[in-house]
């Protein structure tokens, strides 16, 4: 089922100021945000939860049900067409935080997880973990972008589409996917492979990069339209990958 913005947002002028771009295969990443072991489940007794006991429920039932296993099978999808994946990590470098934001240091101090690059909980999800050909970008920022390498890296890959999933869809995943689009890149957020905290602060963070800044998609959709504009095999073979030259043994005369 496609995703409908004028279902939340009936008045905005979607035909006339939101982007349109078509997905190509090729040229496509697949950007996974933050889905990091220690941000994967809010545990009843958390800090989080003694406030706001109806996030409980809600996170770990989508990131469990609905978001995990849409972004395995986006994965699996990128992996059989060979195509690029890049994770992004969010955490301090040292166990003390001294180099975040002050930002960062207030929600560390507010009971958000707090782990290092050393540490298990920084580490990604095992239902997702990155395989050996995948990119791992660290950062100190909400978005994927700022004071990172993954511009320089997407580039030299010839990206020029991104799919992005992950959390939480409206701090890490709208702020790296806004930039995407100032940056030139083609931005799509997969709206059931994403999550924050509540429905409203979800759809919210969808409708803005909508109204202006990319497309919103199912990951049905995603990947029916990867399907369709795939590189098809040629009679002689794969037209995307080139074959070898033929090797030619020239006998010596005797």
């Amino acid at each position: 089922m496609k995703w409908n913005p004028r279902k939340l947002d009936s008045e905005w002028p979607f035909d006339v100021m939101s982007a349109d771009f078509v997905l190509d295969a090729k040229s496509t990443a697949l950007i996974v945000v933050d889905m990091q072991s220690d941000q994967m489940t809010v545990e009843p007794d958390s800090p989080l939860a003694t406030h706001y006991p109806q996030i409980v429920s809600y996170w770990n039932r989508r990131i469990d049900e609905t978001v995990v296993p849409n972004i395995r099978r986006l994965m699996g999808l990128f992996r059989r067409q060979n195509r690029k994946i890049v994770f992004t990590r969010n955490g301090n470098v040292t166990p003390s935080g001294d180099e975040m934001t002050e930002r960062l240091k207030a929600n560390f101090s507010a009971g958000g997880p707090r782990s290092h690059r050393d540490s298990p909980g920084y580490q990604i999800d095992e239902r997702l973990s990155p395989g050996e050909a995948d990119l791992v970008v660290d950062k100190l920022t909400s978005g994927g972008f700022t004071a990172s390498l993954l511009d320089h890296a997407l580039r030299n890959m010839g990206i020029r589409s991104l799919v992005i999933t992950g959390i939480l869809t409206d701090a890490c995943v709208l702020g790296t996917a806004r930039a995407a689009a100032e940056l030139g890149y083609n931005s799509l957020l997969c709206e059931d492979a994403c999550a924050t905290f509540t429905q409203r602060a979800h759809d919210e963070a969808l409708l803005m990069h909508a109204r202006i800044f990319g497309r919103v998609e199912t990951t049905d959709g995603v990947l029916a339209e990867l399907a369709v504009h795939a590189p098809q095999p040629s009679a002689a073979g794969d037209a995307s990958e080139p074959r070898a030259p033929e090797l030619r043994v020239r006998r010596r005369k005797r």
